[in-house]
């Protein structure tokens, strides 16, 4: 059986979310697997690959609010119907390379982890160029208008309110998962913290505290660090500042009366989030997925608008992370967990429900065992 598993690199997220699919796949050891992991912008012509990742980095990082206003005037249908055929077009014009390279290959699945490739793979489908089963792995907690389209079998989704969405959409129920995000089997809890912490130099004691800002290195964490000074005897932190060398380089000037360890662009996120109480950082699909599955529990600081606030939504109707929008407002909420343990207990028992820890292996079974028939809408 031939799968091919595709995303953009436009956010890291739906990166590491096809990698999850695919080594869940591979850790099967079958040899009647040929797994291909595509990024769809290999697949495009030099300008899109030029400007599309880039213009949304641009934006989610210098005019966010922009993006935010954007990003919701398009999920209305009535305007997305008017963009819609030039979405299709342009799409159609910078991706054909995508399209011959699947027509010519002819997988028996496509998993996506991204909605540009639905939407050129679908309208092939309906064409009856390519046969493939369609599989969509929505990545956004409350899903946008250009995650729904013609030729997708089946939308693999976070949650039931993220399923309901979707009905609300015009998405038939039967063809809707909500098995929630794939992951590494990294970020399933392994009972090394102490172990971590001894590694770093780090105090199992204290309080420990993981500031992220994502693979942009966004956020407050300058801000916050200083706040923490209050509680100095008590806490100690990791900061990852991915990305943002600026940041990296303002931090290691600053000299701070609790332990601080500070990193640039790593591949130890599991390990960081199993020795941390409390991780500060933006909301997105990902990060979320994994950090609840570690069962870290989350302070959402500044989501961007658009699809990290969506993701927040969701947290805040399940009561599952904390929230923040000034750095002085950590101060409030690191007093309460230190006065009143059950409050970590409280938000503990939130994640675990929300929590999918086998999303990966049970996204790969329904492949491997249930047909998709092919939809009519």
């Amino acid at each position: 059986m031939k799968i091919d598993i595709i995303y953009a690199t436009a956010g890291e997220g739906h990166r590491r979310i096809a990698i999850a699919v695919e080594d869940a796949f591979k850790r099967l050891g079958r040899r009647d697997l040929q797994i291909r992991l595509l990024n769809s912008l290999d697949y495009t012509d030099t300008a899109f690959q030029k400007t599309y990742a880039p213009f949304y980095y641009w934006t989610v990082r210098h005019a966010p609010n922009l993006w935010g206003v954007c990003y919701e005037a398009l999920d209305h249908a009535c305007l997305y119907q008017l963009l819609r055929p030039l979405r299709s077009l342009t799409n159609s014009i910078h991706a054909k390379p995508l399209l011959d390279a699947i027509v010519k290959h002819q997988p028996e699945v496509i998993i996506s982890t991204h909605f540009m490739p639905p939407e050129i793979l679908g309208r092939a489908k309906q064409k009856g160029l390519i046969r493939s089963k369609m599989i969509t792995v929505i990545t956004d907690f409350f899903p946008h208008t250009f995650w729904v389209n013609p030729g997708t079998d089946h939308y693999w989704v976070m949650a039931e309110e993220t399923k309901q969405n979707l009905i609300r959409r015009g998405v038939p129920a039967d063809r809707i998962t909500p098995g929630g995000i794939p992951i590494l089997p990294a970020f399933k809890p392994m009972a090394q913290r102490n172990d971590i912490l001894k590694k770093h130099g780090l105090d199992e004691k204290r309080f420990t505290i993981f500031l992220t800002g994502g693979s942009f290195g966004l956020g407050l964490q300058e801000s916050i660090l200083e706040e923490l000074r209050a509680f100095k005897d008590k806490v100690q932190c990791f900061v990852v500042c991915a990305n943002n060398k600026e940041l990296k380089a303002a931090l290691e000037r600053q000299t701070y009366p609790y332990p601080v360890k500070i990193f640039g662009f790593i591949d130890f996120m599991p390990e960081l989030m199993e020795a941390s109480d409390l991780m500060v950082a933006k909301p997105g699909g990902s990060t979320t997925s994994e950090a609840l599955t570690k069962g870290v529990i989350m302070v959402v600081m500044r989501p961007i608008p658009g699809q990290e606030t969506r993701n927040a939504k969701l947290l805040k109707l399940r009561d599952a992370a904390f929230f923040l929008e000034e750095p002085r407002e950590i101060h409030g909420i690191i007093q309460s967990i230190l006065e009143n343990p059950a409050v970590l207990r409280q938000k503990r028992a939130a994640i675990k429900e929300l929590a999918k820890p086998s999303a990966s292996e049970d996204l790969v079974k329904m492949v491997l065992t249930n047909p998709v028939h092919t939809p009519g809408m």
